[in-house]
């Protein structure tokens, strides 16, 4: 366990918020990342750019290079996490799971003889103070790359102290598209993007209410505007007969009835919502209690959470549509993909770590990373590490959606652009939570169609790895 170290210790973290006072803070954009821990999308990436037959001449790019936190025996990863403060219940057990799998990797003799030393920053979800940890990890620690950044708002404050040393930004937690739009070569995301998001919402929307009108409830920031602008320019693209009018709620709003009852003056056929989880679960409780209004209602993935019932109250979310980035939904589930990570989690996570959906994320953002190590050669730097994220080619795994590849390439950093449509439905197994049911097929806009699989270094099969299952 010495191979990982924390600037906030983890058993300073054990009394986690409640669901409900971390949905109070003034961030509602850090409910994206709830739901795509929960479906821990990453493990599309397992083992990406490996190849059961392994063909001489590889290696992403030739020394010399910028080796900054790589020796012969270990490599030097840091991440920004809350792992004190409100969001200290998506930090502290994503780091868990990240930490789990790189122990797990190390035992085995690590990456080309190298073991993954992982240094986490405690951002505290703020700007401010994930600048101030980010500066030790890049001027005293000298990180070789940064894995798993959670938050617009920390990216947001450290992106360009990282960009000035070209350090490698891996799985960036955030589905803001100035962290990919224009592509910075350091840099790689791990969400759907919000304008992406808003065109796969328009794809079903045009589909399923033809004709009808589209009221958007938006958050008035660029966050909300960002998600409306891609819902219409989607249905402008599919030359939809849909049409909009929007209502906007302040940040700091939590209650949107007066917006509500516009849209419904406004005689529209079914709502579409960008914003926080408050005001989504306002917007649920104000239709079907207050309004007594049967419209159908979508949610963007961000609030898509299985406690969000219970502030909307159970009745009230049943039959709410939203996305999602994976059909593996449950983290219980005896899928082997899902139990041979389990069993890596139990295994090397620290006594007392509970293993949810936030470690499941953990998990597979380090098993994705490690498969880009592999792909980089045993001639490590932060060039090969960067040219084996732009080479992913038609990459799935044992818990991808089915029919979704991901691929990238030196004009598209997205790991992911993909989602599926998912229902909500009271779990039969705790009527206090939400099943996210999918249904449909994955609806893809993966940017990247010709690609050409890389040949992998010398070496590479051998090195540790979760096999995917058979």
């Amino acid at each position: 366990m010495s191979d990982s170290h924390w600037f906030s210790k983890l058993g300073e973290c054990a009394l986690l918020q409640e669901e409900e006072d971390i949905v109070r803070t003034r961030q509602p954009r850090s409910a994206v990342f709830l739901l795509v821990a929960a479906l821990g999308i990453f493990a599309v990436l397992m083992g990406s750019c490996s190849s059961n037959k392994e063909e001489a001449g590889g290696g992403a790019t030739p020394l010399p290079g910028d080796t900054t936190g790589v020796t012969d025996t270990s490599i030097k990863i840091g991440s920004l996490l809350p792992i004190t403060g409100v969001a200290a219940q998506w930090g502290v057990p994503l780091g868990q799971g990240m930490k789990a799998y790189f122990d797990y990797i190390n035992e085995q003799g690590g990456i080309y003889g190298r073991k993954i030393e992982l240094i986490i920053g405690d951002s505290q979800y703020a700007g401010p103070i994930a600048t101030e940890a980010a500066k030790q990890l890049i001027d005293q620690q000298q990180v070789f790359a940064f894995v798993g950044n959670l938050g617009t708002q920390v990216e947001g404050a450290v992106k360009q102290m990282i960009d000035a040393k070209n350090i490698p930004d891996f799985d960036v937690l955030s589905g803001a598209s100035e962290f990919i739009n224009p592509v910075q070569k350091n840099r790689f995301t791990a969400m759907v993007d919000y304008t992406t998001e808003g065109k796969i919402f328009a794809t079903y929307i045009d589909k399923t209410y033809p004709g009808k009108k589209l009221g958007i409830l938006a958050q008035n920031d660029d966050y909300g505007k960002e998600g409306e602008a891609g819902t219409k320019q989607g249905l402008k693209d599919l030359g939809s007969d849909i049409e909009t009018t929007t209502e906007y709620y302040d940040a700091t709003m939590t209650d949107v009835t007066a917006q509500m009852q516009r849209l419904k003056s406004d005689n529209v056929d079914v709502i579409m919502f960008w914003g926080g989880p408050l005001q989504a679960a306002n917007m649920m409780k104000t239709a079907r209690e207050t309004l007594s209004w049967d419209v159908p209602m979508l949610i963007n993935e961000a609030n898509a959470g299985a406690t969000l019932g219970r502030l909307s109250g159970m009745n009230n979310i049943e039959g709410v549509v939203s996305t999602a980035i994976t059909t593996v939904m449950d983290v219980g589930s005896d899928l082997p993909g899902v139990v041979s990570r389990r069993e890596i989690f139990e295994k090397y996570a620290p006594s007392g770590a509970t293993w949810d959906s936030m470690a499941y994320a953990g998990i597979s953002t380090a098993e994705g990373f490690v498969g880009f190590l592999r792909q980089a050669g045993k001639d490590l730097t932060r060039e090969s590490l960067i040219a084996a994220g732009e080479s992913v080619c038609k990459v799935t795994s044992d818990v991808s959606m089915p029919g979704v590849a991901s691929s990238t390439s030196p004009t598209d950093h997205e790991f992911i652009q993909a989602e599926v449509m998912v229902k909500a439905s009271i779990s039969s197994k705790d009527p206090t939570l939400v099943d996210w049911v999918p249904f449909g097929d994955p609806i893809d806009f993966e940017s990247t169609k010709d690609c050409v699989t890389p040949t992998p270094p010398p070496g590479a099969a051998d090195q540790p790895g979760v096999p995917t299952p058979k």
